[in-house]
């Protein structure tokens, strides 16, 4: 693991007329710089975020658009995110809240659900404006 000083990162605006203007050259600078990200990571993650990097090109490049590219990384970073989520919930000491990558109709509510129910017969119907009065 090589310790250099971190490369600066060009700016957005910089960034986007390089990629517009000479393609070559921002995807050689884009390939330097998530090389010299991992690189510079401790050694024991290296392999995972070299993993995890092959699986972002994988996706790039079966994308139609980098929209699309861009929808399913995001997607990829969010199925992460939750995972995480429901490891560290699992050894909170709260309740344990739904998780948002459970499906809704598979939660156990801890209340059976009730409700009253109002007869209604057609000619007792009011509008809002007479229950008012």
């Amino acid at each position: 693991m090589s310790r250099r000083n971190p490369a600066t990162l060009p700016s957005h605006d910089a960034l986007s007329r390089l990629a517009r203007n000479d393609p070559q050259t921002f995807e050689t600078l884009r390939l330097e710089l998530i090389e010299n990200t991992i690189d510079d990571a401790p050694e024991p993650v290296q392999l995972r975020l070299r993993q995890l990097q092959f699986r972002i090109d994988g996706i790039r490049q079966r994308s139609r658009s980098p929209l699309g590219a861009t929808v399913k990384i995001q997607a990829l970073m969010w199925e992460s995110f939750l995972t995480m989520n429901d490891g560290l919930q699992a050894f909170s000491p709260q309740p344990r809240r739904p998780s948002l990558s459970q499906p809704l109709n598979t939660l156990k509510s801890a209340a059976p659900p009730c409700a009253q129910v109002i007869e209604i017969t057609k000619g007792q119907r009011k509008t809002a404006h007479e229950n008012r009065s």
